[in-house]
């Protein structure tokens, strides 16, 4: 037996005995090697005839494990394999993608790979979240333009309450991925269903720098929500002054 076979035998033993299998049980044993990042064994695996399309009960593949563990080299294993890269989740996570674990991580170098491979970068979760919104969200601002580039939707509503992911990145102040949304065609005046938009948001954070940024993107200073809410009632509600005197410089009214 050869040094990387003699390791590969050893890899899979411990998978094994973790997790109670039996070696005919090869895709939860993929499952598990994938989502513990150990390359060895899901070689092995893979050479050995496991299938990456097999998932478990909830739809969960060994490549959404890979790419939501930040494993690089086991999800290039798998994609190499033939695991599909566009499959995804059921109940009670819906509609997630390899690519939205990957994005809402952080993993660019996995996202980059992903995309490569043909990820929808538009892809939604039952929820509407798409991989840009949880990159957004998480000021990913490497994922943002990378997903901006392969095609993804700036203004891509989140299902219910029709959160963009410029509303999403405002909301946390996360001023570069707010000035590349913009700079990539983001409405900076989309509200989500109560009518709050991205400014509201960032006003209400005490986020100046984003505020900034919104105001000259087009943000409309003096918007209300369905309740009658503007920005500069967010800032001053909240206590930022530093926000406020800014809006009022612009002509905001309460």
């Amino acid at each position: 037996m050869s040094g990387a076979w003699r390791l590969a035998a050893v890899a899979l033993g411990g998978l094994l005995a973790a997790s109670g299998c039996s070696s005919g049980a090869r895709p939860s044993l993929l499952a598990t090697a994938a989502g513990r990042g150990d390359l060895v064994a899901v070689r092995a695996l893979l050479s050995g005839g496991a299938s990456p399309r097999l998932a478990a009960a909830d739809g969960t593949t060994p490549l959404m494990l890979a790419a939501q563990g930040g494993h690089i080299d086991v999800v290039a294993a798998l994609l190499a394999g033939g695991a599909p890269v566009n499959a995804a989740r059921r109940e009670p996570e819906a509609g997630r993608t390899a690519l939205l674990d990957a994005a809402w991580a952080g993993h660019a170098e996995i996202v980059r790979l992903l995309l490569a491979a043909g990820a929808n970068p538009n892809a939604p979760s039952e929820t509407g979240a798409t991989a840009l919104h949880g990159a957004a969200v998480q000021g990913y601002t490497p994922v943002v333009r990378m997903l901006l580039e392969r095609g993804a939707d700036a203004n891509a509503p989140g299902s219910g309450d029709r959160r963009t992911p410029l509303l999403e990145a405002a909301k946390e102040g996360h001023a570069a991925v707010v000035a590349l949304l913009l700079d990539r065609g983001a409405d900076a005046n989309a509200a989500n269903s109560a009518g709050i938009t991205a400014l509201m948001l960032a006003a209400f954070g005490g986020h100046a720098d984003t505020v900034h940024l919104l105001l000259a993107g087009g943000a409309q200073v003096n918007a209300r929500s369905r309740t009658g809410g503007t920005a500069l009632r967010a800032a001053t509600t909240r206590g930022h002054t530093g926000v406020a005197e800014l809006l009022r410089a612009v002509g905001a009214s309460e």
